[in-house]
């Protein structure tokens, strides 16, 4: 009975951590390396449609 007392304090303690890690990554900025990236993406993809004649 104690341990499963132990076990579920336990797991509440990591999910409280988790949520406060990822809360915290969450609200990082994105690294420029990465909207760079998402840029080039973004065009590429337009280059792309504009080459095939898609307008949609």
């Amino acid at each position: 009975m104690e341990k499963n007392r132990r076990t579920k304090k336990l797991s509440e303690t990591i999910d409280e951590n988790l949520r406060r890690v990822y809360a915290d990554t969450a609200k990082e900025p994105v690294p420029e390396r990465f909207t760079k990236l998402l840029e080039q993406l973004r065009q590429q993809g337009e280059d792309k449609q504009k080459s095939s004649g898609d307008d949609s």
